[in-house]
């Protein structure tokens, strides 16, 4: 028998615009995958910048993940994660929130 291998598996689960500086947003996602490790990441995505030198920053954090599992005998079990996001940095920016897990092949 050989070893099984774990690969690290990603997906984009929401991207957001217009996030003002040291402003939050939660975003609910529903149903992720049970009884499976989880983990969460931001990665800012600042506005195009503009004029010939011009530049562009974002900068975001996840500043919160809640759990919540709703048990439900008469319509099903349902899961869903709380994502709190924060521009960290001086302007407005977006930001993509991605997921990554670990497979066995």
């Amino acid at each position: 028998m050989s070893p099984m291998a774990n690969q690290i598996q990603q997906e984009k689960i929401y991207s957001r615009t217009g996030l003002a500086a040291g402003s939050s947003q939660t975003v609910t996602w529903k149903n992720p995958p049970q009884e499976t490790p989880l983990s969460f990441w931001a990665a800012a995505n600042p506005p195009t910048a503009a004029g010939q030198h011009g530049t562009s920053h974002g900068a975001v954090e996840i500043t919160g993940v809640v759990h919540h599992y709703d048990r439900d005998n008469y319509n099903g079990d349902r899961h869903s994660v709380d994502i709190t996001v924060k521009n960290v940095g001086s302007t407005v920016t977006g930001y993509d929130v991605w997921m990554t897990w670990l497979t066995t092949s």
